[in-house]
């Protein structure tokens, strides 16, 4: 699991250098409790680098200070990942692209803001992590505003409010709220198909030279528990996981090879989750 980096929580900015550094050492005791219950990294929209903690004093600074706890900086260290949306996610791309999202908080005097790190943890189903910058973005509720293109029949814009699971703190993990959504969203149950090895269908299109390299990775996947079907399909992509479905199926790309050739592969994924969890682990063995 991931969860989505707020960007909206580096403001306010914090006074100094030495409260910045209580925010962002808080942040990472937020994000070790996250990483117990199953989190692995923190997409966010902007670097590592780029996130501001106080004037002139970005993350960047942060990790190259001498008297910052050594012990911190290794923890937080490669987590936060960019992109905000995985390049393979086309369909949550889409959702995002077709909508506007924004934050509003008037009597903390937030202003009507696009919200990017809080729309993709909605569009993922996923928490989002905070900055303690503010008591609004230590709520473990917030709310954004959807507004839905104009329909072409209609002309009218649908708008919507819906709601984010948010953990700033350790203590955000202790509500009922947040345990219980991550719970919900960590319950992966995966099934193993009952197809053996030498069963499971492998068909291979065509003669070129990726035929023996995509022969030698099926070869490996057909012994995968998960993995049921296998076919060659439209070449092409920059990452190993190209694209993932709702129905089991996984787009695999062998990326180092000179005209990037596909696999199609039907896995025993029931669901969107489950396929995303069987789309890691191939990903971490084979790729």
């Amino acid at each position: 699991m991931e969860m989505l980096f707020n960007e909206l929580s580096t403001n306010p900015l914090s006074s100094d250098k030495y409260t910045a550094n209580d925010k962002i050492n808080l942040f990472a005791q937020t994000f070790g409790i996250a990483r117990e219950k199953g989190f692995r990294n923190i997409r966010s929209h902007v670097s590592a680098h780029e996130i501001e903690l106080s004037q002139g004093y970005s993350l960047f600074d942060w990790f190259n200070k001498n008297d910052v706890s050594r012990d911190y900086k290794d923890f937080l260290f490669g987590v936060i990942v960019q992109p905000y949306i995985k390049d393979e996610d086309e369909e949550i791309e889409s959702k995002y692209i077709k909508a506007d999202y924004h934050f509003e908080d008037l009597a903390s005097g937030m202003n009507k803001t696009k919200c990017i790190g809080l729309a993709a943890a909605y569009l993922y189903d996923t928490l989002s992590i905070s900055l303690s910058s503010s008591p609004v973005w230590d709520k473990i509720l917030l709310p954004i505003s959807i507004s839905i293109e104009k329909d072409d029949e209609t002309l009218a814009e649908y708008v919507f409010v819906e709601y984010v699971f948010n953990a700033s703190k350790q203590s955000s993990f202790d509500t009922t709220h947040v345990a219980n959504f991550v719970q919900k969203i960590g319950t992966v149950s995966l099934i193993n198909t009952p197809i053996i090895p030498q069963n499971k269908k492998i068909h291979l299109a065509g003669d070129h030279h990726g035929k023996a390299e995509l022969q030698e990775l099926c070869n490996q996947l057909k012994n995968n528990p998960y993995v049921e079907e296998m076919r060659s399909t439209n070449f092409g992509g920059k990452n190993f996981i190209r694209k993932t479905y709702p129905d089991g199926v996984i787009e695999i790309v062998l990326v180092k090879t000179a005209r990037q050739y596909a696999l199609w592969v039907q896995t025993t994924g029931r669901n969107l989750r489950e396929t995303n969890e069987i789309a890691e682990i191939l990903k971490d063995k084979y790729c």
